[in-house]
């Protein structure tokens, strides 16, 4: 016999019994937990799971559809698809079989097999009495159809572009999305939602439930390194709770940080939350103008803090999400305003973002040339409306979502969110880069950036800003309380009254010209405040300069620039009969230097400002002149310049600021015109300095710098 006695025959069948039923049992577990993965859209863990069940029991059609609608919602199975429910329509058992396939072929981006399943679906369903629970399918099949066309067409016009995933330590296994960035590229702050959200897995009462429970949004936020790579982010504990909270804008200076939050009893609204220092504060709720009692969660403010750009479902639009605009009244948003059916379309339009350009802007939808799921599109203000919004193409957008696409002012690189397949981070959600940021031309802006100082040290304050024509009050900015740091971005066609203000400090004032400006440019400007007190101070120490040049006068001593070499008696005074010095060519080409280690420099600082004499004290260009300014007062009466008229008649401009300028003398370089406000100095005009005018247009040294002297040729 094999067995010795019926007792171990009958050991092993109990040991067997017990095995299989263990088997059974693991078998059950296994099926119960892909279930419940595939019912809350865990779709990559349901997929692991369905993949054993079908391969413990190939012959389950309904192990196998599971698993073949699983490739549908994760990327990096989708192709997988095709092969499951092609196999699927041989059975003849699978309703609706036709659908699926045209969905999968799409996913796959094989639109022409994709539109033919498609229709014969809905050549089914034409002359049939739909059941009520199926009527979503069938318009779904029809969303489908114009998606599968409009990639077919698309794909034809793939447009160049440099797609990557951000990669870590931003990007990790779990959901990263909505990323926001400051219009510089130094900050990025994003939404987080995975193991290390705030309060682990919970229900909708922020109550403990590893069985049922989820994951809540996270804030994170990173900054750039020297190296141009992302750190580590972190979350950012004044804002985080135990319920949804999700970055959806930063202002462009990254001191206004825009937050959605959500609850068991709230579908979600917009809140904001200010950087005081390295701290954000906590979320202030929006007014009713935008938020309702619909869903409100994505938003854009612009570049001048007039308009807030969001996102709702409330009823009243064109249907499913919407975009809406609020413009700022009297100190909070006003009414809103749907941007109509240019913008919006029956279906979903979500994520708007506007460029600081404030004419350029982009946005997430299902529906206009969309190929699948949302695609980003955006589109330009002309004569005060809407153009034809643009896809923004292949490879950028996908048959998957790719939503909340954001960039930076100079247009050359964009930061969107994706759950594509390829790079993706198992089917969920990451962060991508793309180079260029737009198609076609790049967005004209001047990005204004600097420190304000409050007696030499960094101080917070405030950027009152005024642009003309108009008298429009744009703002106000704010410098941040520990660095001092600002950052601020102006359209073209236009001048600005820039005012910066700040408790214990003069104000100062200082105009900035941007009307002609044809391409991106960024400026790099600091502003000096002082105290009565330091003011005290400077103007003992200017009466001192003064004294010291008389004196260096009486004694033949050098100019200011003491490697400068003159044919001209340093001590020859000019007469009111001398001839205005001509901007006439000066000499042969030469090459304009590199104003790099200048830029952003205060030229009050006197070994700055003999650098720029050494670097380009004597060039000259055409259609460039160099003048005296020896006043500004917004009441010209009141200047008195007797002393000064030896010099020749001062001219005097009132300017769109309601500022009248008083400058003296004309000349070709900045060497002249230095030498003629030491004379104006050493007549009692200790405030006097030298302005540049380019045709005819009026810049500070400074701004020239920032401009690298405009481009021009020099002689």
């Amino acid at each position: 016999m094999l067995f010795r006695d019926i007792r171990q025959y009958v050991a092993l069948v109990w040991f067997m019994g017990i095995l299989a039923g263990a088997n059974a049992q693991k078998t059950r577990d296994l099926r119960e937990d892909a279930y419940y993965q595939l019912e809350n859209k865990e779709y990559s863990k349901a997929y692991y799971l369905f993949d054993q069940l079908y391969n413990k029991d190939p012959k389950n059609l309904d192990y196998k559809y599971r698993l073949a609608f699983c490739c549908l919602n994760y990327p990096e199975k989708k192709a997988r698809a095709i092969e499951l429910f092609e196999e699927l329509k041989t059975t003849g058992q699978l309703k609706d079989v036709d659908f699926y396939l045209g969905k999968a072929y799409h996913l796959n981006y094989r639109f022409d097999e994709a539109i033919s399943y498609t229709q014969k679906y809905l050549d089914e369903h034409k002359n049939t009495k739909v059941k009520d629970a199926e009527w979503p399918l069938v318009e779904e099949a029809g969303l489908l159809m114009i998606n599968s066309t409009n990639g077919r067409n698309i794909g034809n016009m793939k447009v160049k572009a440099n797609i990557r995933n951000v990669g870590a330590p931003v990007n990790t296994e779990e959901d990263e999305y909505v990323p926001v960035i400051t219009t510089d590229e130094a900050t990025m702050i994003y939404t987080y939602r995975g193991k290390k959200s705030l309060g682990g897995i919970i229900d909708d009462n922020q109550k403990p439930d590893p069985e049922f429970g989820y994951y809540h949004e996270d804030i994170y936020i990173t900054n750039r390194a020297q190296d141009s790579s992302w750190q580590t982010g972190t979350g950012i504990a004044s804002i985080n709770t135990n319920v949804h909270d999700a970055a959806i804008a930063v202002s462009p200076d990254g001191q206004t940080l825009f937050t959605f939050t959500s609850t068991k009893k709230d579908s979600g609204d917009v809140y904001v939350s200010r950087l005081t220092g390295t701290e954000f504060g906590k979320p202030e709720r929006l007014n009713d103008n935008i938020n309702t009692t619909s869903w409100e969660g994505s938003c854009s403010i612009s570049a001048d803090g007039r308009f807030l750009y969001f996102a709702s479902e409330r009823p009243d639009g064109y249907g499913g999400r919407d975009i809406w605009v609020s413009a700022w009244e009297n100190g909070d948003w006003g009414p809103a305003k749907n941007l109509g059916d240019k913008v919006n379309t029956p279906y979903d339009d979500d994520a708007p973002f506007i460029h600081p350009d404030g004419i350029t802007l982009f946005f997430s939808s299902k529906g206009h040339s969309s190929i699948g799921g949302y695609d980003i599109m955006f589109t330009i203000k002309k004569d005060n409306d809407w153009l034809p919004p643009q896809n923004m193409g292949i490879p950028l957008n996908t048959t998957e979502d790719d939503r909340y696409y954001v960039i930076n002012s100079s247009g050359t690189r964009g930061y969107f969110s994706s759950n594509r397949g390829g790079t993706g981070g198992l089917g969920k959600y990451d962060i991508y880069v793309v180079e260029p940021g737009i198609l076609g031309e790049k967005p004209v802006v001047a990005m204004l950036k600097g420190t304000v100082y409050g007696d030499d040290k960094p101080i917070e304050s405030k950027v009152e800003v005024i642009k003309n024509p108009g008298n429009i009050a744009l703002g106000p900015y704010f410098s941040n309380k520990v660095s001092g740091k600002y950052l601020m971005a102006v359209s073209p066609g236009a001048s600005y009254r820039l005012k910066i203000i700040a408790d214990g400090f003069e104000p100062l004032e200082e105009d900035l010209d941007v009307e002609g400006l044809s391409k991106y440019v960024e400026l790099k400007k600091d502003f000096y405040l002082y105290s009565p007190a330091a003011i005290a101070k400077r103007k003992q120490a200017s009466l001192n300069q003064m004294l010291d040049s008389i004196f260096n006068k009486v004694t033949n001593a050098e100019p200011l620039n003491k490697d400068v070499k003159t044919t001209e008696p340093v001590n020859k005074e000019p007469t009111a009969n001398d001839p205005v010095v001509k901007n006439v060519p000066c000499g042969g080409q030469q090459a304009l230097p590199d104003f790099a280690p200048l830029k952003g420099k205060s030229l009050n600082d006197r070994a700055t400002y003999e650098k720029l004499l050494n670097m380009a004290g004597n060039y000259c260009a055409e259609g460039l002149v160099f003048k005296v300014q020896i006043a500004a007062y917004r009441k010209p009466e009141n200047y008195k310049y007797q002393r000064l008229l030896e010099y020749g008649q001062p001219e005097q401009v009132n300017y769109p600021d309601g500022i009248t300028r008083f400058t003296q003398m004309q000349f070709a370089t900045l060497k002249e015109a230095e030498k003629q406000r030491q004379k104006a100095i050493a007549k009692g005009q200790t405030d006097a300095w030298v302005v540049a005018f380019s045709n005819g247009k009026r810049y500070t040294l400074e701004e020239l710098i920032m401009l690298d002297f405009l481009g021009k040729s020099v002689n």
